[in-house]
């Protein structure tokens, strides 16, 4: 494990694709598959592109995105060191679903279809953890879906800002995406979030700071969330 940093096997190691190997079957597996550094703003994949490969963030972000016929924005999702993205369109073959750029310098640790094929005939034990990660999106897929389809931008917003305090292990944290970026997450434009944000402040649930939210009330926050 000696040439394999040390960060880049934690990073592959919180995906839960990767999480259930051994240490020795984890570096001899990272070993046979390459890494790709792409600048902010450079565009990983489009939906027309053939998928051929997915990738795991080592280091920076990456965000997962729509464009609506009217050409407006919607983030599917923001991916940070540890998680994995595109794996179901490489297994389901076709073309890529969305977008993904970099939204900083990012490092990503790049997995072939045929990499991938032979790394589960070495550890069949591999293919039980993609399961679990491509089960726990599409857990995740459905709850935006029910989001944007049942709930109002408040209680979507206060969903997002309960998700960011739990990642952050706190109840005060820093939004690392802009305003602009959180809006199109939850379905909204900047204008609207924003009004959302003074609705939560004037009830005394969050208080903001420029980038800065500190939850101030778990409980109505998490009330607002379920839609009440």
């Amino acid at each position: 494990m000696g040439s394999i940093p040390t960060s880049r096997l934690a990073a592959v190691r919180a995906t839960p694709l990767f999480s259930a190997l051994a240490d020795e079957a984890l570096a001899a597996l990272l070993g046979s598959f390459g890494t790709i550094k792409r600048a902010a703003g450079v565009v990983i994949f489009g939906p027309t592109e053939k998928a051929e490969r997915f990738y795991v963030v080592l280091a920076g972000r990456v965000k997962l995105y729509k464009l609506s016929p009217r050409g407006d924005e919607q983030i599917l999702h923001l991916y940070g060191p540890g998680n994995a993205f595109a794996e179901a369109a490489v297994l389901a073959g076709g073309t890529y679903p969305a977008f993904a750029v970099a939204v900083e310098d990012t490092t990503l640790l790049e997995i072939g279809r045929r990499e991938l094929r032979r790394a589960i005939e070495a550890n069949p034990e591999l293919a039980m953890g993609m399961m679990a990660g491509l089960s726990a999106k599409l857990r995740e897929f459905n709850r935006l879906i029910e989001e944007l389809s049942l709930k109002e931008v408040p209680a979507r917003l206060a969903g997002a800002l309960l998700r960011l305090a739990d990642r952050a292990g706190g109840d005060r944290f820093r939004l690392k995406q802009t305003k602009r970026e959180l809006a199109a997450q939850i379905g909204t434009v900047s204008e609207t979030l924003s009004r959302a944000l003074r609705r939560l402040q004037d009830a005394g649930l969050v208080s903001v700071r420029g980038a800065e939210i500190t939850v101030q009330d778990r409980g109505g926050l998490s009330e607002l969330a379920e839609g009440g």
